[in-house]
């Protein structure tokens, strides 16, 4: 027979679990909701229009480690004093560095690694940094155009 403490334990757990799905769920019924109202008062002022044709809009979650735009300036500073291609990591590194993380931390690495990623093809698409070379072995390695 397991422990009584430990039946106990997971008990209260299953108890608090349940609680937040009941909560999560009532929210989710509320935010269904909401676009039914938003759509009825739309078609008020824009009868000829479909409020079904608007796209979803991708929700942002601001990260704790850094300010807004913080990470795009640190990796341009990176690559503005990098002395030619710098892959994702170095700059990863770099910019933990400046930020005073641990270095040893692999998970938080990966992260900030995957956030900078982001932030450079952004600027590759806008023309401010290259790619150089193709595919997931050098799908890191970048450099700032004049």
């Amino acid at each position: 027979m397991a422990d009584l403490h430990v039946i106990s334990a997971l008990r209260e757990k299953r108890a608090l679990v349940a609680g937040l799905i009941e909560k999560l769920e009532r929210k989710l019924e509320q935010h269904r909701a909401d676009p039914t109202h938003i759509d009825g008062v739309l078609r008020l002022f824009q009868p000829d229009r479909d409020p079904a044709e608007i796209k979803p809009k991708r929700t942002y979650r601001r990260t704790r480690y850094f300010a807004r735009n913080e990470p795009a300036r640190l990796c341009m500073d990176v690559l503005r004093d990098a002395p030619g291609l710098i892959t994702t990591d170095e700059i990863a590194a770099q910019v933990i560095a400046a930020k005073g993380f641990e270095m040893a931390d692999a998970t938080l690495r990966a992260s900030i690694r995957d956030q900078l990623l982001t932030v450079l093809r952004v600027a590759r698409r806008r023309g401010t940094v290259e790619q150089m070379g193709l595919g997931a072995a050098c799908a890191g390695n970048f450099v700032e155009i004049e």
